[in-house]
């Protein structure tokens, strides 16, 4: 059966018959100040504080140093608060490692996501204009499921939490889905003849982003009039008669138990109080609290709900938890997740019962990596990254040895998320399976040992949080190394640069043959390597300036494999010449012509000329054939002290001319 509310009051009755004094917020980022730990969580405030907890620091002036959760090596957690301790200021630093960067304190599920992402891929923070936060966070603390697809990111619920909706005045203490709806699209503005002040969380609030989807808006057709709050804060949202917000049930139930830092009970003293919400196939209201021995608790039939009630998760990179991966992190698996025999640190008995505490129903799933079993996984939540996996690597090169192989490539281009790691498989001439390796990225080249004489064809797949991709292959002999190496001095602009290069061959086998110098896929350059494996091949002069990076190729020959290097060519603006001509003087009543001429070696300069009288600019030119004449105003009678500047292009410098007198008589 369905338990209904009678009264606005019945909340605020509550608080006070449970004797709840209101106090100032008491907030535990990891303490003492300078505390670091190895396991980083930010996001959420929905769950901060029962994360705070369970880390083993002080919340609303309680230790929980005694039910610290920590993994089988003693690595504990360390939970930073949405919003800066003791300040509330959503536009604070955090800094989660020692000697690491500070970075802007994420505020709510989506934003901690982001970190997360981020951390894994070593972009700012949170955007461009940021900092890199490379493994600085290592899971984050969300109230609602993932935005992107893919599988970089896994969802490991929590515990079982709802979203109520916050209110005040006796008109609003039943409401129903579709009103919702009505009063958050702005089709509804009054209900029982109160009119409505809607209030929503931060935008990336992960109640706001579940409280939407379930009645039926998103971002985008939700009433912009509305004004947006910090999550999870009556007192500061609640404050008129009608006034009403979207609020987690358990973070209600903690502030107003006094066990979470109080944001809520001067609203609630107020009458501010969880509205009974008409359930989808209900006929009646539900309430999300009841009262027990003077606290509130939760109503399982609300929590259960499929509209309002909801799983919290930690959310973890996907990659951390395989026991079978290279990016294996024990410490974290051993506390979020709960696989076979293994059960999560945060799933014993002692963690579930400060979870209860804090307002959330625990459910057996707690810790479940199983999508089956309430789990989720997600793509990385940062704009332009895609689910596609790897390009194929480039320029995959062997260099056989006496009984191995030395495979090197380079890493392909970007194709969404990030390259973690390569699979190597090695096949014999036969088809059967010599070897196979995995290596992490950046690595671009792994040795095999210990190989018999033979021909062996090589496969190299990138792989990302989406899978492996599209292979290069290799097949051939056992055979002598080559290295190339490459280098090219910064070069002005209409000058011919160089790159030098060096071929040597193990085993004393000189290399003969040709080498190439690219960008990109085009061909800017070959050469034929001389008696002592050297080469100098000649670019073009009119290269954009800018930093080129070259690929340098060696083709091998019949005894040496073919190798490749890279090299970075810097091509900077030509320094021009700037020489000028005028008459000597000339009648005030007249206009006098200054040639210019402007030169640079290997180009011809255009753009703009200027005479200058001091810092002002007489008169102005563009140059055809690196040369103008530009015709001065008539000057003042007397001497005038004269230069010509010339205002550079796209690859040529500014620069200005000797000084000039013309005399106006």
């Amino acid at each position: 059966m369905r338990r209904t509310r009678s009264s606005a009051a019945l909340v605020a009755a509550a608080v006070v018959a449970g004797g709840l004094a209101l106090a100032s917020p008491a907030h535990a980022d990891p303490t003492p100040a300078g505390t670091f730990r190895k396991l980083v969580g930010v996001g959420s405030d929905t769950t901060q504080d029962v994360l705070n907890a369970l880390a083993g620091d002080t919340v609303n002036n309680k230790s929980y140093a005694d039910t610290a959760v920590k993994s089988a090596s003693g690595a504990g957690i360390a939970s930073y608060d949405a919003i800066e301790p003791g300040t509330g200021s959503t536009s604070s630093s955090v800094q989660t490692r020692s000697g690491g960067p500070a970075f802007l304190r994420p505020n709510g599920s989506g934003k901690g996501r982001l970190a997360l992402s981020e951390s894994l891929t070593g972009d700012k923070y949170p955007d461009s204009a940021g900092v890199s936060i490379k493994n600085q966070v290592d899971f984050a603390r969300s109230s609602s499921g993932p935005s992107t697809s893919g599988t970089a990111l896994t969802y490991i619920p929590f515990a079982r939490d709802a979203v109520g909706v916050a209110v005040k005045g006796p008109a609003l203490d039943s409401l129903t889905v579709d009103q919702l709806h009505d009063i958050y699209s702005g089709a509804l503005t009054k209900v029982g003849g109160q009119t409505v002040h809607p209030k929503i969380p931060q935008s990336s609030s992960g109640t706001r982003k579940f409280f939407l989807s379930a009645i039926g808006l998103t971002d985008a057709t939700l009433s912009p009039d509305i004004p947006t709050v910090q999550e999870n804060q009556a007192d500061s949202a609640i404050t008129e008669d009608g006034a009403l917000v979207p609020f987690s049930v358990g973070s209600w139930i903690a502030q107003n138990n006094g066990v979470a830092p109080d944001y809520s009970k001067a609203a609630a003293a107020a009458g501010a109080h969880l509205a009974a919400v008409q359930l989808p196939g209900d006929s009646g209201a539900t309430t999300p609290v009841i009262t027990v021995n003077g606290k509130l608790s939760p109503v399982t039939a609300y929590y259960e709900n499929a509209t309002f009630g909801r799983d919290v998760y930690n959310v973890v990179p996907s990659r951390a938890i395989d026991p079978a991966g290279i990016f294996y992190d024990k410490d974290l698996y051993d506390v979020f997740v709960t696989s076979g025999s293994h059960k999560a640190a945060l799933a014993s008995d002692a963690a579930e019962k400060v979870i209860a505490d804090f307002g959330f129903v625990n459910e057996p799933y707690n810790g479940s990596v199983s999508v089956a079993k309430h789990a989720k996984l997600g793509g990385l939540e940062e704009s332009g990254i895609d689910t596609s996996t790897p390009a194929k690597p480039g320029n995959l090169k062997a260099a056989p040895g006496d009984a191995s192989l030395k495979l090197s490539w380079t890493a392909p281009a970007p194709t969404g998320l990030p390259l973690t790691d390569y699979r190597i498989t090695l096949t014999r001439a036969d088809g059967t399976v010599a070897a196979v390796k995995d290596v992490p990225a950046p690595a671009t080249s792994y040795t095999f040992t210990g190989l018999a004489d033979g021909t062996y064809t090589a496969v190299v797949a990138g792989a990302n949080l989406n899978g492996t991709g599209a292979p290069a292959t290799w097949t051939g002999a056992v055979r002598f190394a080559s290295t190339t190496k490459a280098t090219a001095a910064t070069t002005a602009y209409g000058r011919t640069p160089k790159v030098t290069v060096t071929v040597t061959g193990s085993h004393g086998v000189a290399p003969t043959g040709k080498v190439t110098v690219k960008e990109g896929s085009t061909v800017l350059g070959t050469g034929a390597l001389d008696g002592s494996g050297k080469a100098s091949v000649a670019l073009s002069n009119h290269l954009k300036v800018a930093t080129h990076t070259l690929t340098v190729s060696y083709a091998g020959n019949g005894k040496l494999n073919a190798s490749s290097t890279t090299a970075t060519l810097k091509i900077t603006k030509a320094t021009p010449s700037v020489s000028s001509s005028a008459p000597g003087s000339i009648s005030h009543t007249a206009r006098a012509k200054v040639s210019v001429k402007v030169t640079a070696t290997g180009t011809t300069p255009g753009g703009t000329v200027r005479i200058y009288e001091g810092s002002k600019v007489l008169a102005t030119g563009t140059l055809s054939g690196g040369k103008v004449t530009v015709t001065l105003p008539k000057l003042s009678r007397g001497s005038h002290k004269l230069h010509a500047f010339y205002a550079g292009s796209s690859t040529v410098n500014s620069r200005s001319g000797a000084d000039f007198t013309v005399k106006s008589t």
